[in-house]
Protein backbone atom coordinates (compact mmCIF):
# COMPACT_ATOMS: atom_id res chain seq x y z
CA UNK A 1 0.00 0.00 0.00
CA UNK A 2 2.76 2.47 1.06
CA UNK A 3 4.54 1.80 -2.81
CA UNK A 4 1.50 2.58 -4.42
CA UNK A 5 0.61 5.63 -2.86
CA UNK A 6 4.23 6.58 -3.22
CA UNK A 7 3.64 5.84 -6.76
CA UNK A 8 0.72 7.78 -7.22
CA UNK A 9 2.44 11.07 -5.19
CA UNK A 10 5.53 10.92 -7.97
CA UNK A 11 3.10 10.69 -10.56
CA UNK A 12 1.50 13.42 -9.50
CA UNK A 13 4.79 15.20 -8.88
CA UNK A 14 6.61 14.82 -12.27
CA UNK A 15 4.23 13.43 -14.72
CA UNK A 16 3.54 15.64 -17.76
CA UNK A 17 0.67 16.06 -20.32
CA UNK A 18 0.15 13.23 -22.42
CA UNK A 19 2.42 13.25 -25.03
CA UNK A 20 2.70 11.46 -28.08
CA UNK A 21 6.51 10.38 -29.19
CA UNK A 22 9.96 9.43 -27.25
CA UNK A 23 10.32 10.76 -23.82
CA UNK A 24 13.14 10.33 -22.32
CA UNK A 25 14.72 11.04 -18.41
CA UNK A 26 18.41 12.20 -17.85
CA UNK A 27 19.97 12.58 -14.40
CA UNK A 28 20.45 16.05 -14.90
CA UNK A 29 18.70 18.76 -17.53
CA UNK A 30 21.14 19.56 -20.67
CA UNK A 31 22.84 22.59 -19.86
CA UNK A 32 23.18 24.26 -23.35
CA UNK A 33 21.33 23.41 -26.98
CA UNK A 34 24.37 24.89 -28.38
CA UNK A 35 26.74 22.02 -29.63
CA UNK A 36 29.68 24.56 -29.67
CA UNK A 37 28.96 25.15 -25.84
CA UNK A 38 28.11 21.54 -24.78
CA UNK A 39 30.18 20.22 -21.41
CA UNK A 40 28.06 17.16 -20.27
CA UNK A 41 26.45 14.44 -21.89
CA UNK A 42 22.74 15.30 -21.07
CA UNK A 43 23.57 18.63 -23.27
CA UNK A 44 25.65 16.68 -25.74
CA UNK A 45 22.35 14.06 -26.61
CA UNK A 46 20.17 16.93 -26.48
CA UNK A 47 21.78 18.76 -29.42
CA UNK A 48 22.14 15.81 -31.76
CA UNK A 49 18.40 15.63 -31.93
CA UNK A 50 18.61 19.21 -33.28
CA UNK A 51 21.82 19.39 -35.49
CA UNK A 52 23.86 17.92 -38.18
CA UNK A 53 27.30 18.19 -39.21
CA UNK A 54 28.89 18.26 -42.61
CA UNK A 55 29.64 14.35 -42.24
CA UNK A 56 28.04 11.57 -39.85
CA UNK A 57 29.83 11.13 -36.46
CA UNK A 58 32.56 8.80 -37.17
CA UNK A 59 32.19 5.38 -36.18
CA UNK A 60 35.29 3.01 -36.71
CA UNK A 61 36.79 5.97 -38.24
CA UNK A 62 34.08 5.99 -40.61
CA UNK A 63 31.64 8.90 -41.51
CA UNK A 64 28.76 9.44 -43.72
CA UNK A 65 27.38 12.28 -45.73
CA UNK A 66 25.20 14.65 -44.14
CA UNK A 67 25.17 18.24 -44.73
CA UNK A 68 27.95 17.52 -47.25
CA UNK A 69 26.94 15.55 -50.25
CA UNK A 70 30.52 14.65 -51.37
CA UNK A 71 34.03 15.66 -50.53
CA UNK A 72 37.45 15.35 -52.68
CA UNK A 73 40.75 15.60 -50.30
CA UNK A 74 43.46 16.78 -52.10
CA UNK A 75 46.20 14.73 -52.47
CA UNK A 76 48.96 16.05 -49.92
CA UNK A 77 46.22 15.53 -47.31
CA UNK A 78 46.65 19.19 -46.22
CA UNK A 79 42.75 20.62 -47.46
CA UNK A 80 38.99 19.38 -48.20
CA UNK A 81 36.60 20.35 -50.75
CA UNK A 82 32.60 19.95 -49.68
CA UNK A 83 29.61 19.73 -52.02
CA UNK A 84 26.94 20.43 -49.99
CA UNK A 85 23.26 18.84 -50.45
CA UNK A 86 20.96 21.01 -52.22
CA UNK A 87 18.09 22.14 -50.90
CA UNK A 88 18.87 21.85 -46.95
CA UNK A 89 16.62 24.46 -44.49
CA UNK A 90 17.20 25.37 -41.16
CA UNK A 91 14.19 25.07 -38.89
CA UNK A 92 13.02 28.00 -39.54
CA UNK A 93 13.13 27.27 -43.41
CA UNK A 94 16.14 29.13 -44.48
CA UNK A 95 18.28 27.36 -46.60
CA UNK A 96 21.80 26.34 -45.25
CA UNK A 97 25.08 27.29 -47.40
CA UNK A 98 28.46 27.22 -47.67
CA UNK A 99 28.69 30.57 -45.95
CA UNK A 100 26.89 28.68 -42.11
CA UNK A 101 29.70 26.50 -42.45
CA UNK A 102 32.39 29.09 -43.01
CA UNK A 103 30.64 30.80 -39.84
CA UNK A 104 30.82 28.24 -37.83
CA UNK A 105 34.64 27.21 -37.92
CA UNK A 106 35.62 31.12 -38.00
CA UNK A 107 33.56 31.08 -35.07
CA UNK A 108 34.96 28.04 -33.50
CA UNK A 109 38.28 29.46 -33.92
CA UNK A 110 37.03 33.42 -32.34
CA UNK A 111 39.18 33.53 -29.29
CA UNK A 112 35.27 35.11 -28.11
CA UNK A 113 33.49 32.10 -28.48
CA UNK A 114 33.17 29.87 -25.06
CA UNK A 115 34.00 26.42 -26.53
CA UNK A 116 36.22 23.36 -25.70
CA UNK A 117 36.81 22.94 -29.11
CA UNK A 118 38.91 25.35 -29.62
CA UNK A 119 41.77 23.25 -30.55
CA UNK A 120 40.15 21.14 -32.70
CA UNK A 121 39.18 24.42 -34.99
CA UNK A 122 43.11 25.70 -34.22
CA UNK A 123 43.74 22.42 -37.33
CA UNK A 124 42.39 24.49 -40.24
CA UNK A 125 44.25 26.93 -41.62
CA UNK A 126 41.70 28.80 -43.75
CA UNK A 127 38.24 27.88 -45.18
CA UNK A 128 36.67 29.72 -48.07
CA UNK A 129 33.09 29.21 -49.66
CA UNK A 130 33.67 29.52 -54.01
CA UNK A 131 29.83 29.25 -54.10
CA UNK A 132 26.42 28.44 -52.04
CA UNK A 133 27.32 24.91 -52.15
CA UNK A 134 30.86 24.20 -52.08
CA UNK A 135 33.66 25.04 -48.81
CA UNK A 136 37.31 24.33 -48.91
CA UNK A 137 38.49 24.24 -45.65
CA UNK A 138 42.77 23.82 -45.23
CA UNK A 139 44.50 22.46 -42.40
CA UNK A 140 47.89 23.74 -41.09
CA UNK A 141 49.64 20.90 -41.46
CA UNK A 142 49.21 17.44 -42.60
CA UNK A 143 46.77 15.53 -40.57
CA UNK A 144 45.88 11.51 -40.24
CA UNK A 145 42.18 11.01 -41.69
CA UNK A 146 41.00 14.36 -41.61
CA UNK A 147 37.53 13.86 -42.31
CA UNK A 148 37.80 13.15 -38.19
CA UNK A 149 38.11 16.39 -37.59
CA UNK A 150 34.52 17.38 -39.09
CA UNK A 151 32.76 15.93 -36.31
CA UNK A 152 31.48 19.89 -34.72
CA UNK A 153 27.87 20.37 -36.12
CA UNK A 154 27.20 23.12 -38.12
CA UNK A 155 25.62 26.41 -36.94
CA UNK A 156 23.35 28.91 -38.84
CA UNK A 157 25.06 32.13 -39.31
CA UNK A 158 21.90 34.26 -39.75
CA UNK A 159 21.39 33.61 -36.10
CA UNK A 160 24.62 34.84 -34.91
CA UNK A 161 24.84 38.65 -36.52
CA UNK A 162 27.97 38.66 -33.98
CA UNK A 163 30.52 36.50 -35.80
CA UNK A 164 31.01 34.58 -32.46
CA UNK A 165 29.42 32.24 -30.11
CA UNK A 166 28.66 34.07 -26.71
CA UNK A 167 27.94 31.59 -23.61
CA UNK A 168 24.92 33.39 -23.36
CA UNK A 169 23.77 32.09 -26.43
CA UNK A 170 23.16 28.74 -24.76
CA UNK A 171 19.74 30.20 -23.21
CA UNK A 172 18.36 32.01 -26.55
CA UNK A 173 15.54 29.63 -28.69
CA UNK A 174 18.45 27.41 -30.82
CA UNK A 175 17.94 26.86 -34.49
CA UNK A 176 19.52 23.53 -36.41
CA UNK A 177 18.93 21.64 -39.26
CA UNK A 178 18.64 17.78 -37.92
CA UNK A 179 15.36 15.51 -37.57
CA UNK A 180 13.72 17.55 -34.35
CA UNK A 181 13.12 21.30 -33.91
CA UNK A 182 13.60 22.95 -30.78
CA UNK A 183 9.81 23.61 -29.15
CA UNK A 184 10.10 24.22 -25.51
CA UNK A 185 11.77 24.53 -22.33
CA UNK A 186 9.58 24.64 -19.62
CA UNK A 187 10.24 26.09 -16.12
CA UNK A 188 10.65 22.77 -14.76
CA UNK A 189 13.33 21.91 -16.88
CA UNK A 190 11.37 19.58 -19.55
CA UNK A 191 12.83 20.14 -23.25
CA UNK A 192 10.27 19.10 -26.43
CA UNK A 193 11.17 18.61 -29.33
CA UNK A 194 9.01 18.27 -32.58
CA UNK A 195 9.47 16.55 -36.14
CA UNK A 196 11.39 18.70 -38.37
CA UNK A 197 9.04 19.10 -41.62
CA UNK A 198 12.46 20.34 -43.80
CA UNK A 199 14.27 17.34 -42.87
CA UNK A 200 14.98 15.15 -45.57
CA UNK A 201 15.56 11.69 -44.66
CA UNK A 202 12.13 11.56 -42.33
CA UNK A 203 10.89 7.88 -42.36
CA UNK A 204 7.73 6.60 -42.64
CA UNK A 205 6.33 5.70 -39.51
CA UNK A 206 8.92 7.54 -37.18
CA UNK A 207 8.98 9.28 -34.30
CA UNK A 208 7.41 12.44 -34.22
CA UNK A 209 8.44 14.05 -31.47
CA UNK A 210 10.87 14.20 -28.36
CA UNK A 211 10.66 15.04 -24.66
CA UNK A 212 13.89 14.91 -22.14
CA UNK A 213 13.48 15.25 -18.46
CA UNK A 214 15.52 15.89 -15.95
CA UNK A 215 14.94 13.14 -13.07
CA UNK A 216 18.05 12.93 -10.54
CA UNK A 217 16.65 10.29 -8.69
CA UNK A 218 18.29 6.30 -10.11
CA UNK A 219 15.26 4.85 -8.67
CA UNK A 220 12.56 7.07 -9.66
CA UNK A 221 13.96 6.88 -12.88
CA UNK A 222 13.80 3.49 -13.16
CA UNK A 223 9.78 3.39 -11.94
CA UNK A 224 9.02 6.01 -14.43
CA UNK A 225 10.52 3.48 -16.91
CA UNK A 226 8.65 0.36 -15.38
CA UNK A 227 5.37 2.06 -15.70
CA UNK A 228 5.82 3.40 -18.80
CA UNK A 229 6.03 7.48 -17.78
CA UNK A 230 9.18 7.62 -20.15
CA UNK A 231 9.95 5.38 -22.77
CA UNK A 232 13.90 5.60 -22.51
CA UNK A 233 17.05 5.85 -20.44
CA UNK A 234 20.32 6.70 -21.95
CA UNK A 235 22.35 4.91 -18.95
CA UNK A 236 21.30 2.41 -16.20
CA UNK A 237 22.99 1.49 -13.33
CA UNK A 238 24.05 -1.72 -13.64
CA UNK A 239 22.68 -3.41 -10.26
CA UNK A 240 19.71 -2.58 -11.81
CA UNK A 241 20.30 -4.18 -15.25
CA UNK A 242 18.76 -7.97 -14.16
CA UNK A 243 15.19 -6.20 -12.68
CA UNK A 244 14.98 -4.59 -16.22
CA UNK A 245 15.68 -7.83 -18.45
CA UNK A 246 12.61 -9.51 -16.70
CA UNK A 247 10.40 -6.69 -17.89
CA UNK A 248 8.86 -7.81 -21.48
CA UNK A 249 7.98 -3.92 -21.77
CA UNK A 250 11.77 -3.00 -22.11
CA UNK A 251 14.79 -3.62 -24.26
CA UNK A 252 18.30 -3.10 -22.83
CA UNK A 253 20.88 -1.86 -25.65
CA UNK A 254 24.14 -2.21 -24.56
CA UNK A 255 26.78 -0.04 -26.16
CA UNK A 256 30.58 0.59 -26.05
CA UNK A 257 31.11 3.96 -24.75
CA UNK A 258 34.79 5.02 -25.00
CA UNK A 259 34.33 6.91 -21.61
CA UNK A 260 36.21 6.44 -18.16
CA UNK A 261 35.51 8.38 -14.55
CA UNK A 262 38.00 10.13 -13.03
CA UNK A 263 39.02 12.23 -9.63
CA UNK A 264 40.35 15.54 -11.47
CA UNK A 265 43.25 17.76 -9.68
CA UNK A 266 43.21 21.31 -9.25
CA UNK A 267 46.94 22.08 -9.90
CA UNK A 268 46.57 25.87 -8.66
CA UNK A 269 46.84 24.32 -5.17
CA UNK A 270 50.06 24.14 -3.96
CA UNK A 271 49.41 20.57 -2.16
CA UNK A 272 48.21 19.17 -5.63
CA UNK A 273 51.69 20.07 -7.02
CA UNK A 274 53.33 17.56 -4.74
CA UNK A 275 53.72 14.27 -6.36
CA UNK A 276 54.09 12.33 -3.64
CA UNK A 277 50.45 13.80 -2.55
CA UNK A 278 48.81 12.50 -5.71
CA UNK A 279 50.73 9.68 -5.18
CA UNK A 280 49.56 8.87 -1.84
CA UNK A 281 45.84 9.68 -2.70
CA UNK A 282 46.30 6.85 -5.70
CA UNK A 283 47.43 4.46 -3.11
CA UNK A 284 44.86 5.21 -0.89
CA UNK A 285 41.80 4.92 -2.64
CA UNK A 286 40.40 1.49 -2.89
CA UNK A 287 39.00 1.64 -6.63
CA UNK A 288 38.40 -2.18 -6.64
CA UNK A 289 36.55 -1.84 -3.36
CA UNK A 290 34.51 0.68 -4.88
CA UNK A 291 33.48 -0.31 -8.06
CA UNK A 292 32.28 -3.51 -6.88
CA UNK A 293 30.33 -1.33 -4.22
CA UNK A 294 28.62 0.97 -6.16
CA UNK A 295 28.90 -0.52 -9.57
CA UNK A 296 28.35 -4.39 -9.20
CA UNK A 297 32.08 -5.14 -10.85
CA UNK A 298 30.57 -4.26 -14.02
CA UNK A 299 33.46 -2.29 -15.51
CA UNK A 300 37.60 -1.87 -15.29
CA UNK A 301 39.36 -0.36 -13.22
CA UNK A 302 41.83 2.06 -15.57
CA UNK A 303 46.09 2.63 -15.65
CA UNK A 304 45.82 6.42 -18.00
CA UNK A 305 43.96 8.44 -20.14
CA UNK A 306 42.37 6.58 -22.36
CA UNK A 307 39.17 4.19 -22.13
CA UNK A 308 40.30 0.59 -22.47
CA UNK A 309 37.48 -0.08 -24.89
CA UNK A 310 39.71 2.24 -27.84
CA UNK A 311 42.63 1.19 -30.04
CA UNK A 312 44.97 4.24 -28.33
CA UNK A 313 44.79 2.15 -24.43
CA UNK A 314 48.47 0.66 -23.08
CA UNK A 315 47.40 -2.39 -21.56
CA UNK A 316 51.01 -2.33 -20.81
CA UNK A 317 50.68 -0.03 -18.37
CA UNK A 318 48.57 -1.44 -14.98
CA UNK A 319 46.48 -0.10 -12.28
CA UNK A 320 48.25 1.26 -8.70
CA UNK A 321 47.38 -1.28 -6.78
CA UNK A 322 45.66 -0.09 -3.49
CA UNK A 323 48.49 0.30 -0.77
CA UNK A 324 47.15 2.05 2.57
CA UNK A 325 50.40 1.61 4.32
CA UNK A 326 52.21 2.90 1.25
CA UNK A 327 49.82 6.05 1.27
CA UNK A 328 50.56 7.03 4.96
CA UNK A 329 54.61 6.53 4.24
CA UNK A 330 54.13 8.91 1.23
CA UNK A 331 52.24 11.12 3.11
CA UNK A 332 54.73 11.32 5.94
CA UNK A 333 57.98 11.19 3.53
CA UNK A 334 56.43 14.63 1.84
CA UNK A 335 55.73 16.49 5.34
CA UNK A 336 52.66 15.64 5.32
CA UNK A 337 51.88 14.59 8.63
CA UNK A 338 49.24 15.47 11.49
CA UNK A 339 51.73 17.15 14.06
CA UNK A 340 48.59 18.34 16.52
CA UNK A 341 47.18 14.67 16.64
CA UNK A 342 43.27 15.73 15.66
CA UNK A 343 42.86 13.15 13.19
CA UNK A 344 43.60 15.99 10.22
CA UNK A 345 47.06 16.41 8.62
CA UNK A 346 48.63 19.78 7.74
CA UNK A 347 50.91 21.29 5.44
CA UNK A 348 52.75 24.08 5.05
CA UNK A 349 51.63 24.29 9.08
CA UNK A 350 48.04 24.30 8.23
CA UNK A 351 44.95 22.03 8.37
CA UNK A 352 44.23 20.37 4.99
CA UNK A 353 40.83 20.54 3.88
CA UNK A 354 39.80 19.69 0.33
CA UNK A 355 37.06 21.25 -1.53
CA UNK A 356 35.31 18.35 -3.71
CA UNK A 357 32.47 19.00 -6.66
CA UNK A 358 29.99 16.88 -7.64
CA UNK A 359 27.26 16.53 -9.89
CA UNK A 360 24.43 16.10 -8.15
CA UNK A 361 23.20 13.70 -10.70
CA UNK A 362 22.32 10.36 -9.35
CA UNK A 363 22.67 8.60 -6.03
CA UNK A 364 25.67 6.50 -7.28
CA UNK A 365 27.77 9.06 -7.96
CA UNK A 366 26.71 10.74 -4.39
CA UNK A 367 27.43 7.26 -2.39
CA UNK A 368 30.92 7.65 -4.83
CA UNK A 369 31.76 10.72 -3.18
CA UNK A 370 30.77 10.05 0.06
CA UNK A 371 32.96 7.04 -0.31
CA UNK A 372 36.21 9.35 -1.33
CA UNK A 373 35.30 11.60 1.69
CA UNK A 374 35.84 8.31 3.76
CA UNK A 375 38.52 6.88 2.10
CA UNK A 376 40.28 10.23 2.33
CA UNK A 377 39.32 11.15 6.16
CA UNK A 378 41.09 7.79 6.94
CA UNK A 379 44.51 8.89 5.55
CA UNK A 380 43.97 11.82 7.82
CA UNK A 381 42.65 14.41 5.07
CA UNK A 382 39.77 16.33 5.17
CA UNK A 383 36.81 16.37 2.75
CA UNK A 384 34.33 19.20 2.07
CA UNK A 385 31.46 18.40 -0.33
CA UNK A 386 29.75 20.11 -2.99
CA UNK A 387 27.04 18.91 -4.61
CA UNK A 388 26.23 21.27 -7.71
CA UNK A 389 23.39 21.13 -10.19
CA UNK A 390 24.99 21.30 -13.98
CA UNK A 391 25.29 25.01 -14.84
CA UNK A 392 26.75 25.81 -10.70
CA UNK A 393 28.97 23.08 -11.76
CA UNK A 394 29.85 23.81 -14.97
CA UNK A 395 30.26 27.45 -13.63
CA UNK A 396 32.39 26.07 -10.75
CA UNK A 397 35.19 23.29 -12.64
CA UNK A 398 35.43 25.19 -16.31
CA UNK A 399 35.20 29.09 -15.53
CA UNK A 400 35.97 30.13 -11.65
CA UNK A 401 38.23 26.64 -11.03
CA UNK A 402 36.86 26.54 -7.40
CA UNK A 403 37.64 23.02 -6.33
CA UNK A 404 40.19 20.97 -5.26
CA UNK A 405 39.06 17.92 -6.27
CA UNK A 406 35.86 17.20 -8.95
CA UNK A 407 34.17 13.74 -9.53
CA UNK A 408 34.01 13.77 -13.49
CA UNK A 409 33.68 11.55 -16.70
CA UNK A 410 35.09 12.00 -20.16
CA UNK A 411 33.79 10.60 -23.28
CA UNK A 412 35.66 10.49 -26.14
CA UNK A 413 34.51 9.83 -29.94
CA UNK A 414 36.56 7.25 -31.72
CA UNK A 415 39.89 9.94 -32.57
CA UNK A 416 40.29 9.47 -28.16
CA UNK A 417 42.07 13.57 -28.68
CA UNK A 418 43.10 14.51 -25.07
CA UNK A 419 45.50 17.24 -26.21
CA UNK A 420 43.01 19.85 -24.58
CA UNK A 421 42.67 17.74 -21.36
CA UNK A 422 46.28 17.99 -20.39
CA UNK A 423 48.16 20.65 -22.93
CA UNK A 424 49.38 23.27 -20.73
CA UNK A 425 47.85 25.90 -23.62
CA UNK A 426 44.38 24.69 -22.76
CA UNK A 427 44.04 25.85 -18.94
CA UNK A 428 41.97 29.28 -19.53
CA UNK A 429 38.24 29.20 -18.67
CA UNK A 430 35.67 26.81 -20.46
CA UNK A 431 38.71 24.69 -21.90
CA UNK A 432 39.17 21.05 -21.13
CA UNK A 433 42.73 21.70 -18.92
CA UNK A 434 40.68 22.93 -16.13
CA UNK A 435 42.87 21.52 -13.60
CA UNK A 436 45.93 23.56 -15.06
CA UNK A 437 48.09 20.68 -15.39
CA UNK A 438 51.23 21.31 -17.01
CA UNK A 439 54.37 18.81 -17.59
CA UNK A 440 56.97 19.33 -20.12
CA UNK A 441 57.27 15.86 -21.46
CA UNK A 442 53.42 15.54 -21.65
CA UNK A 443 53.16 18.70 -24.17
CA UNK A 444 56.02 17.45 -26.00
CA UNK A 445 54.12 13.85 -26.55
CA UNK A 446 50.73 15.92 -27.08
CA UNK A 447 52.36 18.37 -29.82
CA UNK A 448 54.27 14.96 -31.06
CA UNK A 449 50.33 13.08 -31.82
CA UNK A 450 49.37 16.09 -33.63
CA UNK A 451 51.84 15.33 -36.13
CA UNK A 452 51.95 11.67 -36.56
CA UNK A 453 52.71 10.79 -39.78
CA UNK A 454 50.77 7.90 -39.52
CA UNK A 455 48.37 5.40 -37.36
CA UNK A 456 51.67 3.52 -36.03
CA UNK A 457 53.21 6.76 -35.15
CA UNK A 458 50.30 7.81 -33.32
CA UNK A 459 49.55 4.84 -31.39
CA UNK A 460 52.95 4.41 -30.14
CA UNK A 461 53.07 8.15 -29.11
CA UNK A 462 49.70 7.79 -27.52
CA UNK A 463 51.41 4.75 -25.53
CA UNK A 464 54.26 6.76 -24.04
CA UNK A 465 51.83 9.33 -23.46
CA UNK A 466 49.38 7.16 -21.40
CA UNK A 467 52.76 5.69 -19.13
CA UNK A 468 53.78 9.33 -18.40
CA UNK A 469 50.58 10.30 -17.25
CA UNK A 470 50.12 7.15 -15.12
CA UNK A 471 53.27 8.01 -13.42
CA UNK A 472 52.53 11.90 -13.24
CA UNK A 473 48.93 11.78 -12.11
CA UNK A 474 47.38 15.03 -13.49
CA UNK A 475 44.33 12.62 -12.44
CA UNK A 476 43.41 9.92 -10.08
CA UNK A 477 41.91 7.92 -12.92
CA UNK A 478 39.00 5.25 -11.65
CA UNK A 479 37.02 2.85 -13.87
CA UNK A 480 35.53 2.36 -17.35
CA UNK A 481 31.98 1.38 -17.19
CA UNK A 482 29.68 -0.88 -19.14
CA UNK A 483 27.02 0.93 -20.91
CA UNK A 484 23.39 0.12 -20.83
CA UNK A 485 20.44 2.08 -21.97
CA UNK A 486 16.91 0.76 -21.58
CA UNK A 487 13.83 1.70 -24.19
CA UNK A 488 10.22 1.02 -23.98
CA UNK A 489 9.70 -2.05 -26.55
CA UNK A 490 7.14 0.05 -28.76
CA UNK A 491 10.33 1.77 -29.99
CA UNK A 492 11.60 -0.13 -32.61
CA UNK A 493 14.77 -0.36 -35.67
CA UNK A 494 17.04 1.45 -32.66
CA UNK A 495 20.39 1.78 -33.59
CA UNK A 496 22.83 4.01 -31.01
CA UNK A 497 26.05 6.09 -31.36
CA UNK A 498 28.95 4.82 -28.97
CA UNK A 499 29.27 8.34 -28.08
CA UNK A 500 26.81 10.68 -29.59
CA UNK A 501 23.54 8.05 -28.90
CA UNK A 502 20.65 9.89 -31.08
CA UNK A 503 22.68 10.31 -34.34
CA UNK A 504 20.40 7.78 -36.07
CA UNK A 505 17.34 8.60 -34.40
CA UNK A 506 15.90 9.14 -37.53
CA UNK A 507 15.54 5.89 -38.64
CA UNK A 508 14.06 4.55 -35.07
CA UNK A 509 9.92 3.54 -35.43
CA UNK A 510 6.76 3.45 -32.84
CA UNK A 511 4.78 0.81 -32.96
Amino acid sequence: MIRRLSLLILFSVIAIPAFAGLRYAESTAPTSLNPMLVADMPSLRATELMYEGLVSPPVAGDVEPAIADSWTISPDEKSVKFKLKKGLKWHDGTPVTAKDVVFTIEAGRDPRTATALGAQFDAFESVEAPNDQMVIVNFKRKVLNPLLYFDFKILPSHKFPMGFIASESAIESPVGSGPFSFGEWTHAGEIRFKRNAYYPNNKEGGIDAVEVSPVPDDNIRNELLRYGAVDLLPQVRPKDIPALEELTSVRLYPYSTLSYSYLGLNFRNPLIRVKAFRQALEAGLNRPEMLKAHYGNRGTIISGPFPPASWAYNFDVKPSAFNSERAIQLLKEAGINDADKDGVREYDGKPITLKIVSLAQSEVQKAVVLDLQQQLKNMGIKADIRFLEPIAWKTAVFEDHDFDLVLAEWTFDNSVNIYTLFHSTQTGPNQNNFGAYSSAEADRLLDESRQAKNSEMLRATYGELHKVLHDDLPYIFLWSLNRYAAINSRIENVRLHPFYFFSYIAEWKEK
